[in-house]
């Protein structure tokens, strides 16, 4: 028999970082903004979250800073395109609260940003497979990144993440009585 040659195509990435910055700023910020404004109602259910915030926020221009960075490694590593900011929003997730099943339509790259986790059961993040393959797969004894459904994170402060905003996502509830602080965003070539 020949060599067989395994081709990897329509691969999905979820691209991983930890920032070091000033996240008891950030968290500040989202509370004052929490105090003044009301939520957006998109996938958070119970939680709170930010209608989109400039990036030239004194607050946030660090942050943009170094989040273009991430974009830019993560672009020019899958031969993308420069990409443009789009828009970032604050998410405060209290107890109980979750986010359904939901990708960033009309972006390229999204993510999110763990400003702060301050306790365990906050409610991983799950990126799912959109291709059917539960009605295919048995059940298996170990999963693998070929056969596995789902991929699972769990937050944590300063982790940042990076996935295609085609990636279909949901963040399980938060079982603690602390609140999760978090930043969403995306980036597309318009």
């Amino acid at each position: 028999m020949t060599d067989i040659r395994a081709d990897v195509w329509f691969a999905n990435i979820v691209w991983q970082a930890n920032l070091t910055i000033d996240n008891s700023k950030l968290k500040q910020r989202a509370d004052e903004l929490r105090l003044y404004t009301d939520s957006v109602k998109l996938s958070n259910q119970m939680g709170w979250q930010s209608k989109s915030m400039s990036p030239d926020d004194s607050t946030l221009s660090e942050f943009k800073t170094v989040l273009d960075e991430a974009v830019s490694k993560c672009t020019e590593s899958v031969a993308l395109p420069d990409l443009k900011f789009y828009n970032m929003w604050f998410n405060i997730n209290p107890q109980y609260s979750y986010n359904t099943l939901h990708n960033h339509q009309d972006s390229i790259l999204s993510g999110v940003y763990y400003v702060d986790v301050p306790d365990n059961n906050m409610g991983n993040i799950e990126f799912h497979r959109d291709d059917d393959m539960q009605y295919y797969m048995p059940a298996l004894k170990n999963y693998n990144q070929f056969t596995s459904q789902k991929a699972v994170y769990k937050p944590q402060t300063g982790m940042l993440l990076l996935f295609p905003s085609w990636l279909k996502h949901q963040v399980m509830q938060n079982q603690s009585t602390k609140d999760r602080y978090s930043i969403s965003f995306n980036y597309g070539v318009k």
